[in-house]
């Protein structure tokens, strides 16, 4: 060999690299093993879940009403031949009509038109087991996520508190149905009072009529909702100004009540509860004193009454549509004077009446969800203190007359109101019976409408009251 010849040493061959593929299918069969207890541990738990709820559905028995909801539940829909026609008669139908005409044929048929598939699946929904504690705890984890609402009702340091408040549905000049807007809330409010200025013009002289108007918790705590929600979002002040700008256009005699309680609601004041969207009985207190002054009178001041706690463990309704509260239980007071079970409470539902001492039906409803309902409630417990017709006299003693028109805001303003006056409760909202002959009475010298801002842009019942007291005293005028 050639001294000058350079001896060339084989090079070492690096490996070959693996295409990312196999290295992530090896990783893959590495963590295999690895999660294999877990993800058996997984479905073993969700399988067990799923079982253990399938077998409570059936051995729970279903429920008819939910106390924490306020509403009656769902119950098993019935499967016949029949139902079978009749469900594939009305689709067939449906598959001849166009968009517009199914609308129309939907909204005619109302609660006769029950897909058998939705009324199962809200059967499964409402009678659920442990649907309560479980509402608890969604309501929790939307907490939790920071979101400070549930189902459309805030949580507001201890309040809760509706986003807002429009409902049913209107029949549009082509016929058809849909949902109601606010625009559609603030032309009711509109032609409410308008209906108002027709019965006021109405009156003959001695009887005068008096509006008041209640904003709603969500109005009160304006200052206090959270940035994620902007008060304008409630559309709060479409509904105000059309409530203002008609009052003055029609020149209706009106009580302002909301900026009074929103004062006071700001000034740290219980005036409206925490989990139900009423007044308190401070809050109503507030509001007879306003009205008592726009009569000329002078309201019988707050030491005069001795507030007796009825319960410490009211939920009440923006509770059942939130589903928890997380600021606790609401208190009931009832404010008691010297001489309050000398008046005589007369409650007329059709052909049963209900009789009570005083103004309070405590032993009725002391162990009911519904506990608001101890304002005038009569001994039927589903009504909620909306009566049809309820009168209030003091023994022995003939007064001046009062006719209340009103909502349910109204139930706890009564023994205050009762005070000055004998009084004639109306709820228009439960009754089209004629009331004319309450009119009749000469002692007669006030009509007070009284409602909440979401009852006064949802209701259309005034129309029922213009409908019978204008007629009356203009033909009395004859």
């Amino acid at each position: 060999m050639d001294n000058n010849e350079i001896k060339v040493e084989n090079p070492v061959k690096k490996p070959k690299k693996k295409p990312e593929a196999e290295i992530l299918l090896d990783r893959q069969l590495e963590m295999k093993t690895k999660t294999r207890k877990t993800d058996i541990a997984i479905l073993a738990s969700f399988c067990a879940f799923i079982l253990f709820f399938g077998i409570m559905f059936f051995v729970m028995p279903d429920k008819e009403y939910s106390e924490t909801e306020k509403r009656p539940l769902k119950q098993a829909p019935s499967m016949t031949f029949s139902r079978i026609g009749e469900d594939l008669k009305r689709d067939l139908k449906l598959m001849t009509m166009t968009e517009t005409e199914k609308k129309a044929y939907i909204a005619e048929l109302g609660d006769k038109y029950l897909v058998f598939s939705d009324e199962i699946g809200d059967y499964y929904a409402d009678q659920f087991p442990f649907r309560d504690q479980l509402r608890t705890v969604k309501a929790a984890v939307e907490i939790g996520m920071l979101k400070q609402e549930n189902n459309d009702v805030l949580f507001v340091g201890n309040y809760l508190i509706k986003k807002d408040s429009v409902s049913g549905v209107t029949k549009d000049e082509d016929g058809t149905f849909r949902d109601r807007t606010y625009e559609d809330a603030a032309e009711t409010i509109k032609t409410n009072v308008h209906l108002l200025s027709g019965i006021e013009q109405s009156l003959p002289e001695g009887i005068d009529l008096r509006t008041a108007v209640a904003g709603r918790t969500v109005d009160a705590a304006k200052s206090k909702l959270p940035a994620v929600f902007p008060y304008e979002d409630t559309h709060a002040d479409v509904y105000w100004k059309a409530y203002s700008d008609q009052i003055n256009a029609d020149s209706v005699s009106a009580v302002e009540l909301k900026e009074m309680l929103k004062a006071h609601f700001e000034n740290g004041e219980y005036v409206y509860y925490k989990t139900d969207h009423h007044w308190t009985s401070l809050g109503a207190y507030y509001a007879y004193c306003e009205i008592i002054k726009s009569y000329g009178l002078e309201p019988y001041p707050i030491d005069s009454f001795t507030r007796e706690t009825y319960t410490t463990s009211f939920i009440g309704t923006t509770y059942a549509k939130a589903g928890a509260a997380f600021g606790g239980a609401d208190t009931i007071e009832l404010f008691r004077f010297e001489g309050d079970e000398d008046y005589t409470t007369k409650i007329v539902k059709g052909d049963k009446l209900t009789t009570l001492k005083g103004f309070y039906n405590k032993e009725k409803y002391r162990d009911i969800n519904d506990k608001y309902s101890v304002f005038i409630g009569s001994d039927d417990t589903g009504d909620g203190g909306n009566n049809a017709v309820t009168l209030v006299t003091k023994n022995g003693e003939s007064r001046k007359k009062l006719i209340l028109i009103k909502d349910s805001f109204g139930n706890s303003i009564v023994p205050f109101l009762a005070r000055h006056f004998d009084l004639v409760i109306l709820d228009l909202r439960t009754s089209s019976e004629d009331f004319t002959g309450y009119l009749q009475d000469p002692d007669l010298a006030h009509i007070l409408v009284l409602y909440n801002m979401e009852t006064f842009m949802n209701d259309a019942k005034i129309s029922d009251a213009a409908s019978r007291i204008i007629p009356y005293y203009r033909t009395k005028s004859q």
